[in-house]
């Protein structure tokens, strides 16, 4: 896996950082000065689609693709991520040439507990989180026998047992509350959902957003995602800390592929389900997240171009 994905030469890259060290830390709550900031120091020709972070896993961009209708989402504005306790003093510099207004943060209080989001509070950001255990995603693994599930199930329940965290990131990209990232832990099963419905109302071709999400794979660092917490301490009581150790083999350097033995990616059980319960993505976003036509006509108009 490559842990940067820059075009250009290093030399180009290497300017613009040192530039961005000289950059005082802030946060932006505005589109149109965020997007000035980001032209000023040009930042968006440092990266194809994964930002080049030493401490980073899986931040990315969601802008790029091209909508069923010919138009482009916006880069610079939508992003997606792993943990980012690991980010660097560097890399908390090189983000700032975005302009980032908001975080809103997936994970659970397990999580946040052994791995706190450093950058959002010294940022000056909006860092947004719905509490919630980790019993509701390790619930979700396991059959009413206490027999484990299939990923494939688990996908199927979690836009439904996401609600409130899919809610708030939505809530805040309506509100334009960006650039805005979204993450996880590892950045690619509840952010993959959270991107996918987010692409999906933007109007991008359903094989471009499951494509995205399989990026995953190449662009996850598990080894930055872990950091330097003991695991096997912390399981006597965090039950993240238990899970965590169960995947620790298993993706020791490099992420586990995101398909089933078939090749299926899971996160096209999670579309399926949707469509299945409420005939669209659209109609889903409207009846279990409040998302209107009217929110997803002013989404379109400010993230695509």
């Amino acid at each position: 896996m490559k842990p940067f994905d820059t075009p250009g030469s290093n030399l180009a890259v290497t300017t613009l950082l040192a530039a961005a060290l000289a950059m005082p830390l802030a946060a932006s709550a505005d589109i149109p000065q965020a997007l000035a900031t980001q032209s000023a120091s040009q930042v968006l020709t440092t990266y194809e689609r994964l930002l080049p972070l030493q401490g980073g896993s899986n931040f990315r961009d969601l802008g790029g693709y091209q909508t069923v209708d010919n138009k482009t989402v916006r880069r610079g504005l939508l992003f997606r991520s792993a943990v980012m306790t690991g980010l660097t003093e560097q890399d908390q510099r090189y983000l700032q040439q975005f302009g980032f207004d908001t975080v809103v943060d997936l994970r659970s209080r397990e999580e946040l507990e052994l791995y706190p989001n450093q950058w959002a509070p010294k940022a000056g950001l909006n860092y947004l989180n719905h509490d919630y255990s980790m019993k509701v995603i390790s619930g979700s693994m396991t059959s009413a026998s206490g027999a484990p599930t299939d990923m494939g199930s688990l996908y199927k329940s979690m836009p439904y047992t996401l609600k409130p965290q899919l809610k708030l990131y939505f809530d805040q990209a309506i509100n334009g509350a960006a650039p805005l990232v979204v993450n996880c832990s590892a950045g690619q099963d509840r952010t993959g959902i959270a991107s996918a419905l987010m692409l999906s109302a933007l109007g991008v071709p359903r094989e471009v957003v499951v494509a995205d999400y399989q990026l995953s794979t190449e662009f996850r660092r598990p080894q930055i995602e872990r950091g330097n917490v003991d695991l096997k301490a912390a399981a006597q009581t965090n039950d993240f800390a238990r899970m965590m150790l169960r995947y620790a083999s298993a993706e020791s350097s490099k992420a586990s592929p995101l398909v089933t033995q078939d090749g299926t990616p899971y996160l096209v059980f999670a579309l399926t389900q949707i469509e299945e319960d409420y005939g669209s993505i659209p109609a889903y976003l409207e009846q279990e997240l409040d998302v209107s036509a009217a929110d997803i006509q002013r989404l379109q108009q400010q993230y695509l171009q």
